[in-house]
């Protein structure tokens, strides 16, 4: 939230619950309780696929002047313990420490326009259009957008070992599939199949391109859904990406791996069967329909408005 936040949004008494305030003058952009929700869902997944921070406007930064040796009233207005209180707690409500410190995470993406002047009031409803027009005239934004579409569609695939690999002196051998999480009764998955093939998509294996292209027959399984066979060959840990025309290649949904968490997730060390009663994956089953396997699909992604 931004301005008069006390002032529009007082607390709230919910009878045997308790008193709410809104957030925003603790964490206005939370991020950090994102990653930890995260870290507690999925506790074999090392970070999100992507975050999206979705902001609702900023001051426009500007450079650090030179300090002046100034004394007298204006000094201690300036730099008294109240205005210094003040302009901290604004400077919280903004979260600006936490943004810059993201700021060049791969993974992160921030969509935020910045206002010259001062930012409007929370209740000026006359200002929606301008700040409409405002949002759609900025291209400053637009490269941060294609960045988010190549991450979400890289997100849609993710992978799976097709049984656990034999290791021997800490390397692993087996075979694994890329599968999609878009089947082949969606009316969308002709169209990024499509897209793909248009702009010559190409899977990289640590970084190392994987034969094959979109729309030939080695990308689909024999059910119709997609599916691209691997062959692996190392020591526990590898990324899978999408490289999507020019652009820089983009991890699939749980990349980068490690063996041992894919056998735990896969559930393919449970041996004398797990704890929900799954039949564990005891050979390549990847071209059984979809309700006859089981599919383990590590994905997930943050969205959130600050």
């Amino acid at each position: 939230m931004t301005n008069h936040i006390y002032r529009f949004f007082p607390p709230k008494k919910i009878n045997g619950v308790g008193t709410f305030q809104d957030a925003g003058p603790l964490e206005n952009d939370p991020l950090i309780s994102a990653l930890s929700e995260v870290a507690a869902m999925f506790p074999l997944v090392e970070e999100p696929d992507f975050m999206v921070s979705l902001g609702t406007g900023a001051p426009r930064t500007k450079g650090d002047k030179p300090s002046m040796s100034v004394s007298g009233p204006l000094t201690l207005w300036k730099d008294g313990a109240f205005p210094r209180l003040w302009r901290m707690f604004w400077e919280k409500m903004r979260d600006r420490h936490v943004k810059q410190v993201f700021r060049t995470h791969p993974r992160y993406h921030r969509l935020d326009t910045e206002f010259d002047g001062e930012l409007p009031r929370l209740d000026d409803t006359k200002s929606i259009h301008e700040l409409q027009l405002k949002a759609q005239e900025d291209h400053s934004v637009c490269k941060v957008i294609d960045n988010i579409a190549r991450c979400a569609i890289a997100s849609l695939f993710y992978f799976e070992l097709d049984s656990a690999p034999a290791a021997c002196n800490g390397e692993f051998t087996g075979t694994g599939s890329i599968l999609c999480g878009v089947r082949r009764g969606d009316p969308a998955f002709k169209v990024l199949l499509d897209k793909l093939s248009k702009c010559s998509a190409t899977f990289y294996l640590n970084n190392c391109p994987i034969s094959g292209a979109f729309g030939d027959g080695s990308f689909i399984g024999k059910d119709g859904n997609f599916r691209k066979r691997l062959e692996l060959s190392l020591s526990g840990r590898f990324t899978i990406s999408l490289k999507q025309g020019d652009s820089e290649p983009c991890n699939i949904s749980g990349s980068p791996y490690l063996i041992e968490k894919l056998i735990i997730a896969q559930g393919l060390n449970a041996y004398f069967g797990r704890a929900d009663h799954g039949k564990r994956k005891r050979s390549v089953d990847g071209d059984l329909p979809t309700r006859k396997r089981q599919r383990i699909w590590i994905r997930n992604s943050i969205w959130f408005e600050a």
